[in-house]
């Protein structure tokens, strides 16, 4: 039997490992999937996607975002800006 990593770490904890912004991380996180180490979690009964969720990462999941994030800072950046800017017109 192959070994499994169980280990999970929080989008918090990697935000701080990275020394990354939360925001920006998350951002990323949009276009991930179970595959590639993202997950969602609840910390409320009974779990639906109108509660509040925690983001988790396996260790391939970090590797898979930190990768994700060399390859496209920029983008993300320049759409996180755009964001800001559009919010604070209103």
């Amino acid at each position: 039997m192959a070994y499994r990593d169980s280990t999970f770490f929080t989008l918090k904890y990697v935000a701080q490992q990275l020394e990354e912004d939360e925001d920006l991380l998350r951002e990323i996180t949009i276009e991930m999937f179970s595959e590639e180490g993202c997950f969602t979690v609840y910390d409320d009964y009974p779990a639906d996607e109108t509660k509040e969720s925690i983001t988790v990462f396996t260790t391939d999941g970090i590797d898979y975002l930190t990768e994700a994030l060399k390859d496209n800072r920029d983008h993300y950046v320049e759409q996180r800006t755009k964001t800001e800017l559009f919010c604070a017109k209103k």
